[in-house]
């Protein structure tokens, strides 16, 4: 492993072998003699560039829309409001992570 493609290579096979293995990450890198702590690095580091978008219907453009947080936090602001708030807090949400 020489080059940064060929170690994102490495781990993005053993992160799709963990996946498939029905293992905790744990035993997983016990198994194949990976560092837990670097292991759990490059499956944040991967995962960190996808975003996670669900598809939404709009409501009316003053209905309200409620909206369900990490963290129990439930939110209700009229559907006209979603295109300045949603990447208020999709940033906030990724700054607490």
């Amino acid at each position: 492993m020489t080059t940064t493609q060929s170690k994102s290579d490495f781990w993005q096979q053993h992160i799709s072998s963990w996946k498939e293995s029905g293992l905790s990450q744990a035993a997983y890198c016990q198994q194949h003699d990976l560092k837990l702590s670097t292991f759990t690095y490059w499956r944040n580091k991967q995962n960190k560039g996808r975003r996670k978008l669900v598809p939404v219907s709009m409501p009316v453009r003053d209905a309200p829309v409620e909206l369900a947080l990490p963290g129990g936090i439930h939110m209700q602001l009229p559907a006209s409001a979603l295109e300045q708030t949603l990447p208020l807090l999709w940033r906030l949400i990724r700054e607490q992570a």
